[in-house]
């Protein structure tokens, strides 16, 4: 399944009806021509900081920039809406469930509230989160490995979802 993800996620876009596409498209607050295009800006700006993967302060600015893109931006202005235009059975749907919900969604209002730093190691992320609304602050833990495939797979389904609304 995993091989083929991103066409799956690709077809269940293509598959909506025009009506249900054009609904979509006018549910997103950004056109998705628009996201298409910040997202190739963001894949330059990584593209950029991985040649200067030497320097710390371009490292930082990297890694701050592709938090916020993959954890808050896209999930809250494109993926929320694109599930609820989708089936609740799809693939697409199971994705967007997974980044949205447990440790994920725990490390994006950390992000979005600024409660993460690096580990001591800079192996990772540890960042404060609210299990429970109004509860304590709990810390948190998150490996470079694991932090990279939940990028990837937010990125991957964004790109999906946006070549399935622009071509």
């Amino acid at each position: 399944m995993w091989s083929r993800l991103a066409s799956t996620v690709y077809d269940e876009v293509r598959a909506l009806d025009e009506a249900a596409t054009n609904r979509l498209r006018t549910s997103l607050l950004i056109p998705p021509e628009r996201f298409t295009e910040e997202m190739s800006a963001f894949q330059a700006w990584m593209d950029l900081a991985h040649s200067e993967g030497d320097n710390p302060v371009i490292v930082r600015a990297q890694v701050m920039t592709e938090l916020y893109v993959t954890m808050v931006w896209l999930r809250d202005s494109l993926m929320r809406p694109v599930a609820a235009a989708l089936p609740v059975a799809g693939t697409y749907s199971a994705v967007e469930r997974f980044i949205s919900g447990g440790q994920r969604r725990l490390l994006r209002n950390a992000v979005a509230h600024g409660r993460w730093c690096y580990l001591p190691g800079f192996d990772g992320l540890e960042y404060w989160a609210e299990p429970t609304r109004g509860g304590t602050h709990q810390r948190f833990e998150v490996s470079a490995e694991v932090l990279g495939s939940w990028q990837m797979l937010s990125r991957g389904t964004a790109i999906a979802v946006l070549l399935a609304l622009t071509e």
